[in-house]
């Protein structure tokens, strides 16, 4: 086994109709989105200007043609977002429009129930032999926590590029994959990010080799939607592959949904994920460090718990929930460790304390486990709080015999900083 010390940049544009390993960069200013619902009033067919009247609906293919003639539009691509009643269209323009003028007139289409322009996203950064390596994991006497709960029959969800699924640490977590970026199988054993994501949360334990996750009996599904460039390493995603791994999340319906990425708003995804979060799955999202909550989509969404590192948020502490997330030794492609640092390996470690907590209290809502996670923070040396691991789980099965060996550190009466309201 090889351990090495790595960093990777972000950023890869991949549109998902057709993604080649290397597309145009302008593909994001030549392409919308928009999506109709199933049935639409006939007389809107014409101009989309009217209101409808009482005659028989057509299908919806004949109102996406209708749309895409009356607009000068070419389809690229369609695909059905059954969580949301839509078709979404991938919709195209030639080199003389203006892209904010062609999302303006299909807004003012009344047959158009949304439209977006396609936009880039990124994954948040990162820079059992091993076990003593892993000083996060060591620190929070995982192994005495592992005695009375490792995320037995808890799926998390995992959003993000593929995963080495013949790793040895992985392997027998796996439980479902889905490829929405392209079809190269290679490829998705061969994405970094996402394996070390993986790792972080459930590599296994007891098996004679490497590492330790949180939760090491936790089973893993993936769905990759961001494509990860051989040459370059670098990796990064977009809104419709985002739209689609999401639409997949609430027709396979894991206990919990790990999204180490953030990017613009998008009106799809956010409705995407909130019928996710009624749907008593607990989505974590990662704080992208260097613009802050605020900007940092869907971190900053109520019903996503924002998870940013003990090191690098700074003064922003409000409503975010902060895990380390600095050198974590992990699992990374061709049955290799790596450390890596970042929000997303936060996000991975507070999402295996979550499926840990999972394991004894299923029915546990997203608003108990966010108010759990909270009132489980110590104040670190650096005088940050931190979500501490064995007061998480301790808190879901009201005991405490297990954190009284851990030096204790003053306590706020607040926790983190700030409050986070999650949605009714």
């Amino acid at each position: 086994m090889r351990i090495s010390r790595t960093g990777s940049a972000v950023f890869l544009l991949c549109i998902l109709a057709g993604c080649a390993s290397k597309p145009p960069l302008g593909i994001y200013a030549s392409n919308v989105v928009f999506t109709v619902p199933y049935a639409q009033s006939g007389s809107q067919l014409a101009s989309g200007l009217t209101q409808h009247a009482s005659i028989d609906e057509p299908s919806a293919q004949s109102l996406i043609q209708a749309v895409l003639r009356f607009h000068g539009l070419t389809k690229v691509s369609q695909f059905t977002i059954q969580a949301l009643n839509v078709e979404a269209v991938v919709a195209g323009f030639g080199p003389s429009r203006n892209l904010d003028d062609v999302v303006a007139e299909l807004s003012a289409d009344n047959r158009v129930q949304s439209v977006q322009s396609v936009t880039p996203y990124r994954l948040m950064s990162y820079n059992d032999p091993y076990f003593a390596l892993q000083s996060t994991v060591n620190g929070d006497h995982i192994d005495s926590i592992h005695q009375i709960s490792t995320g037995k029959n808890v799926v998390v969800g995992i959003v993000d590029t593929g995963v080495d699924r013949w790793h040895p640490e992985l392997i027998d977590n796996i439980v479902y994959t889905r490829n929405l970026v392209d079809y190269n199988e290679d490829s998705f054993d061969n994405d970094e990010h996402g394996t070390a994501v993986a790792g972080v949360i459930a590599s296994a334990a007891n098996n004679d080799l490497g590492i330790v996750g949180v939760a090491p009996d936790a089973q893993l599904m993936i769905f990759k939607a961001c494509h990860q460039d051989n040459a370059s390493r670098r990796t990064s995603c977009d809104s419709l592959s985002i739209i689609r791994a999401l639409s997949d999340v609430l027709v396979r319906q894991p206990d919990i949904l790990n999204l180490s990425l953030s990017g613009p708003r998008d009106v799809i995804i956010e409705q995407l994920l909130r019928e996710i979060y009624r749907n008593g799955i607990v989505v974590l999202g990662a704080v992208d460090e260097s613009r802050g909550l605020a900007e940092s989509f869907p971190a900053n969404m109520k019903e996503v718990i924002a998870v940013g590192t003990a090191i690098n948020i700074g003064g922003g502490l409000t409503d975010v929930l902060l895990a380390p997330g600095t050198d974590m030794l992990t699992t990374t492609p061709g049955a290799t460790y790596g450390f890596k640092s970042g929000s997303s390996m936060a996000t991975a470690y507070l999402s295996g304390i979550v499926a840990l907590m999972k394991e004894h209290n299923p029915a546990l809502s997203n608003a108990e486990i966010y108010e759990d996670l909270r009132a489980s923070t110590r104040f670190n040396e650096n005088g940050l709080p931190v979500v501490d691991m064995c007061l998480a789980v301790n808190t879901t099965i009201e005991s405490a015999h297990l954190c009284e060996q851990i030096p204790s550190m003053a306590v706020s009466d607040q926790g983190v900083t700030g409050s986070f309201q999650l949605a009714n």
